[in-house]
């Protein structure tokens, strides 16, 4: 059997990168959605949603940038 073409498991991996941001973005909003109920703050929900879209914006960027 031949070996995967590097690309497709490159490509692969910023699939991944931009799903793991898109979770931590849907954590954060379940927890902006929770904190009324729950009296906590809204700011850890909004960092969550804030860090979460900077890995799924940037993250697939900084990784082609390493493999070049």
């Amino acid at each position: 059997m031949s070996e995967r073409d590097p690309a497709e498991v490159r490509l692969w991996l910023m699939t991944l990168v931009r799903l793991i941001g898109l979770g931590i973005v849907i954590g954060g909003m379940w927890l902006v959605g929770q904190a009324p109920q729950t009296g906590g703050p809204l700011g850890g929900g909004l960092l969550l949603m804030a860090a979460g879209a900077a890995i799924l914006l940037f993250g697939p960027k900084l990784l082609n940038a390493r493999w070049k």
